[in-house]
This record gives C-alpha cells, structure tokens and sequence, in this order.
C-alpha cells in the first residue's frame, strides 16, 4: 500500500468526558471493530511516538496548507493518545477564545452536541493482511499489521455521500492490489480499452457507502 496519509471517519463517536474549566475533551478516537472501508487498525499496534512529540487535534484535516489556504486557526488545540481497553482514546485541548475563536466554537459545538465526530490521520508502518479463517478472521476484512497517529481531526457529519463513495472505492482498489501481491499473482496482459474500468465490486462498495453514510445521518 502507498506511504501515504489515510484517514478513518468514526462514525459512531464516543466522548467519554468533557471538562469545561480546563476545555478538554476525551475522545474514544478508534476501536478494533471493522470499519466501514472494510478494515481493521489494532489499537495494541498503534505507534504514538510521533504525535506524543506534536500531537496537534485539527478542524477537518485542514493543516497542510495546500494551495496557499493555510489557516493557522485549523489547529484547535494539542492533543494526548493513548490505548486503553483495546480503544485509542484522545484528550484533546482546546485553545481558548482569545487566541483561536474558530476552537472556542467547535469546543461549544462538541458541548452542545451538534459536532462530534472524529477522524484520525495514520500512516501504515508494516504490510497488513487479509482476514484468515482458521484464525476467526473475515476474509474480506483486510487487517493493519501496524500504524502511527500523524493527527486526530475533529469532523463534520459527510455532506457529500459521492465523497464517501469515491473514498471508499479509492481504498478498495488499494486493499484489492495489496492482496494481488501478497498472493504473488502474475496480472494478465493488459487488453486495449478506451474506457478501462476498476476491477472491483462496485455493489459491495456501494452497500458499505450507503451503511456509513446511515450511520453518519443517524449520529
């Protein structure tokens, strides 16, 4: 799989607490419960180093800076990770009025209860696996072997459900060509077509799509 930044929306968010003098929150981030891209991340495989070292909490996922739009008030606060009965939980800070009005909001947001989704950015850090029977796992669920918090971003509910369906089918053709070389599979001789399209299953994306899209309406 690529060395690239994901992310995993959680759909069903879980704040175990927030303290409003000290404007935390606490965050159940992750679990190892499947996913609605089909995949596992092992709470006791998580690698925490380098968030421990800046563990930022964001606003959408919006601190990169591309294309000129950085906007410092994206970063709502720090954030503390650790793992706690099988579940990554984050306790995050946020800025006060004064320096950040964009964090003082989502923080009254996240009282009042119209925000509360989470999402967590991760790198993968060794090649994972498709499930194995013998083991009690499910063959179609492909399982992380390893992965490192980059950031925990604060979320909206998707407005876009096309978004959520693309995300999907992006991750599948990923999972689907990870598996293709771990079974050491020979690709056939590429045919010519104009219009070349995905070998996945487009059905099976779409009942995952419209199941986390219900679940993110419901929340």
């Amino acid at each position: 799989m690529e060395n690239k930044i994901k992310r995993r929306y959680l759909e069903d968010a879980q704040i175990r607490s927030i303290d409003e003098e000290n404007r935390t929150v606490e965050f159940v981030a992750s679990d190892n419960t499947v996913d609605s891209y089909g995949t596992v991340l092992p709470s006791d495989k998580w690698d925490l180093k380098r968030y421990e070292k800046n563990g930022i909490i964001s606003y959408q996922h919006q601190v990169y800076g591309g294309c000129g739009k950085a906007d410092p008030d994206d970063v709502l606060g720090h954030g503390q990770a650790f793992v706690e009965d099988n579940k990554l939980i984050v306790k995050a800070t946020f800025e006060p009025a004064d320096i950040n009005k964009k964090a003082d909001k989502i923080f009254k947001k996240i009282q009042f209860g119209s925000v509360k989704g989470v999402s967590v950015g991760f790198q993968p850090t060794k090649p994972g696996h498709w499930g194995d029977k013998e083991k009690g796992e499910d063959p179609d669920v492909y399982y992380f072997e390893g992965q490192e918090l980059i950031e925990v971003a604060v979320v909206n509910i998707p407005a876009n459900p096309n978004a959520v369906k693309r995300s999907i089918a992006e991750e599948r053709q990923e999972l689907e060509a990870s598996r293709s070389t771990e079974e050491n599979d020979t690709p056939e001789d590429p045919k010519v077509d104009d219009n070349p399209t995905p070998e996945i299953n487009e059905r099976e994306i779409l009942t995952k799509a419209n199941a986390a899209i219900s679940l993110a309406q419901i929340n």
